[in-house]
């Protein structure tokens, strides 16, 4: 196998689950800018190195915290109690003690994978679960796996692509009608694609399920009802480790636009760590924008499911041992239920311990090449703005 199609390997398990000590000390602000590297580095040479030691480190870090044996590790380190699986009901033997009675939950791309984990543990705990699904049977069918699991049956389906901002903001109002607030929102659903292919609305899938409507849009149109919910309501981005390949680019390259004066190839996996990266830096800027919700981002780790068995067969041996679909979800369940004052908005998490947000520096510093500027952040906000018409 090669560097890149294990790099590829590397981002597709930690997603379709979608200093060298575990981190926990707080990163700096986003304040660095790219263009101030050593002025000898031509821009080109110097941006593939950038690349080369944050896609080598990934690797080296993932392999120590990533993995099973990395989870392992970290749960030993837990002072609160963690069950075996997500479908443990309040009460039952093995329960970590939650209880989210009362509290209304909404999950994307909820009938697979991790957002199922995530929602099942939702449903277990007692939660008003609405599933935001694309596909009516898959979402059926996971519905039923999920109340015949937990017993629950305040399970809903809300039928919308997220990727079609149009579907979105009708099912954002079908939900609105029926509750006043929302406690959680969990961004997850996702897709990874090979070849550029565009939404009906002329946007490139990657970018607009992960980014556009699934991130931005919808906490978005949302955002009211989390603020009813008061000030233990949260958002949760579930990301991937690959935004530590990448920062985010220039809004024609992060959409892959084809109409661009200099045409721009289409690579599927930088598509989507560039959507990962814009996740973390809306998590970091909104905690500041929108301080009355707790706004967070997630990485699960390398888990093993069942799109990375059909996608990569016996290549996944490199990453082994890998989590289960439930320990990629663990620490992201927590996420969504531990009290507000146990979270630092804007940070993000592995295993519920905040992360540095970058691994482009020699020896596993930052470095600065995947860094933001804030005017570049304030950049990306504007044309997600404009792109959804607010």
């Amino acid at each position: 196998m090669n560097i890149h199609n294990l790099i590829h390997l590397l981002i597709l398990i930690s997603t379709t689950t979608t200093a060298s000590s575990f981190a926990s000390e707080q990163p700096p602000p986003i304040t660095n800018n790219r263009k101030t590297k050593a002025s000898f580095l031509p821009s080109k040479l110097s941006s593939k190195m950038g690349q080369g030691i944050s896609a080598t480190q990934f690797f080296v870090y993932g392999r120590k915290h990533f993995t099973k044996t990395g989870y392992k590790k970290h749960v030993s380190g837990y002072t609160t109690p963690v069950q075996e699986s997500a479908s443990i009901c309040r009460g039952e033997t093995g329960a970590d003690g939650v209880d989210l009675a009362g509290k209304v939950v909404v999950v994307t791309g909820a009938n697979s994978g991790l957002g199922k984990e995530i929602a099942t543990y939702a449903a277990a705990k007692g939660a008003t679960l609405y599933m935001l699904c694309r596909s009516k049977g898959r979402a059926e069918t996971a519905r039923a796996e999920i109340v015949e699991k937990t017993l629950n049956e305040n399970v809903n389906i809300l039928l919308a692509d997220i990727g079609e901002l149009s579907q979105l903001r009708e099912v954002v109002k079908d939900l609105q009608s029926k509750e006043e607030k929302v406690d959680c929102l969990v961004c997850n659903a996702g897709v990874l694609l090979n070849d550029r292919q565009e939404t009906s609305e002329g946007n490139e899938i990657t970018f607009a399920v992960h980014l556009l409507g699934g991130s931005y849009l919808l906490p978005t149109l949302l955002l009211p009802q989390l603020k009813s919910a008061g000030p233990e309501s949260r958002v949760l981005f579930v990301t991937s480790g690959g935004m530590y390949r990448q920062p985010f680019p220039s809004w024609p390259v992060a959409t892959s636009d084809q109409n661009a004066e200099k045409k721009i190839k289409y690579d599927g996996v930088n598509a989507y760590c560039y959507a990962k990266r814009a996740q973390v830096l809306l998590a970091e800027r909104w905690a500041k924008e929108r301080p009355e919700v707790t706004w967070v981002s997630g990485h699960p780790g390398w888990a093993a499911t069942a799109a990375v068995d059909d996608a990569f067969g016996s290549d996944k041996k490199y990453l082994e041992p890998l989590r289960s679909t439930w320990e990629g979800a663990e620490g992201l369940t927590w996420l969504m239920s531990t009290e507000a004052k146990n979270l630092q908005s804007g940070e993000f998490y592995l295993d519920r311990k905040s992360q540095t947000k970058h691994l482009a520096g020699a020896f596993m510093t930052q470095g600065s090449y995947t860094k933001n500027t804030e005017k570049e952040v304030d950049e990306m906000i504007e044309n997600l703005k404009k792109a959804c018409g607010l």
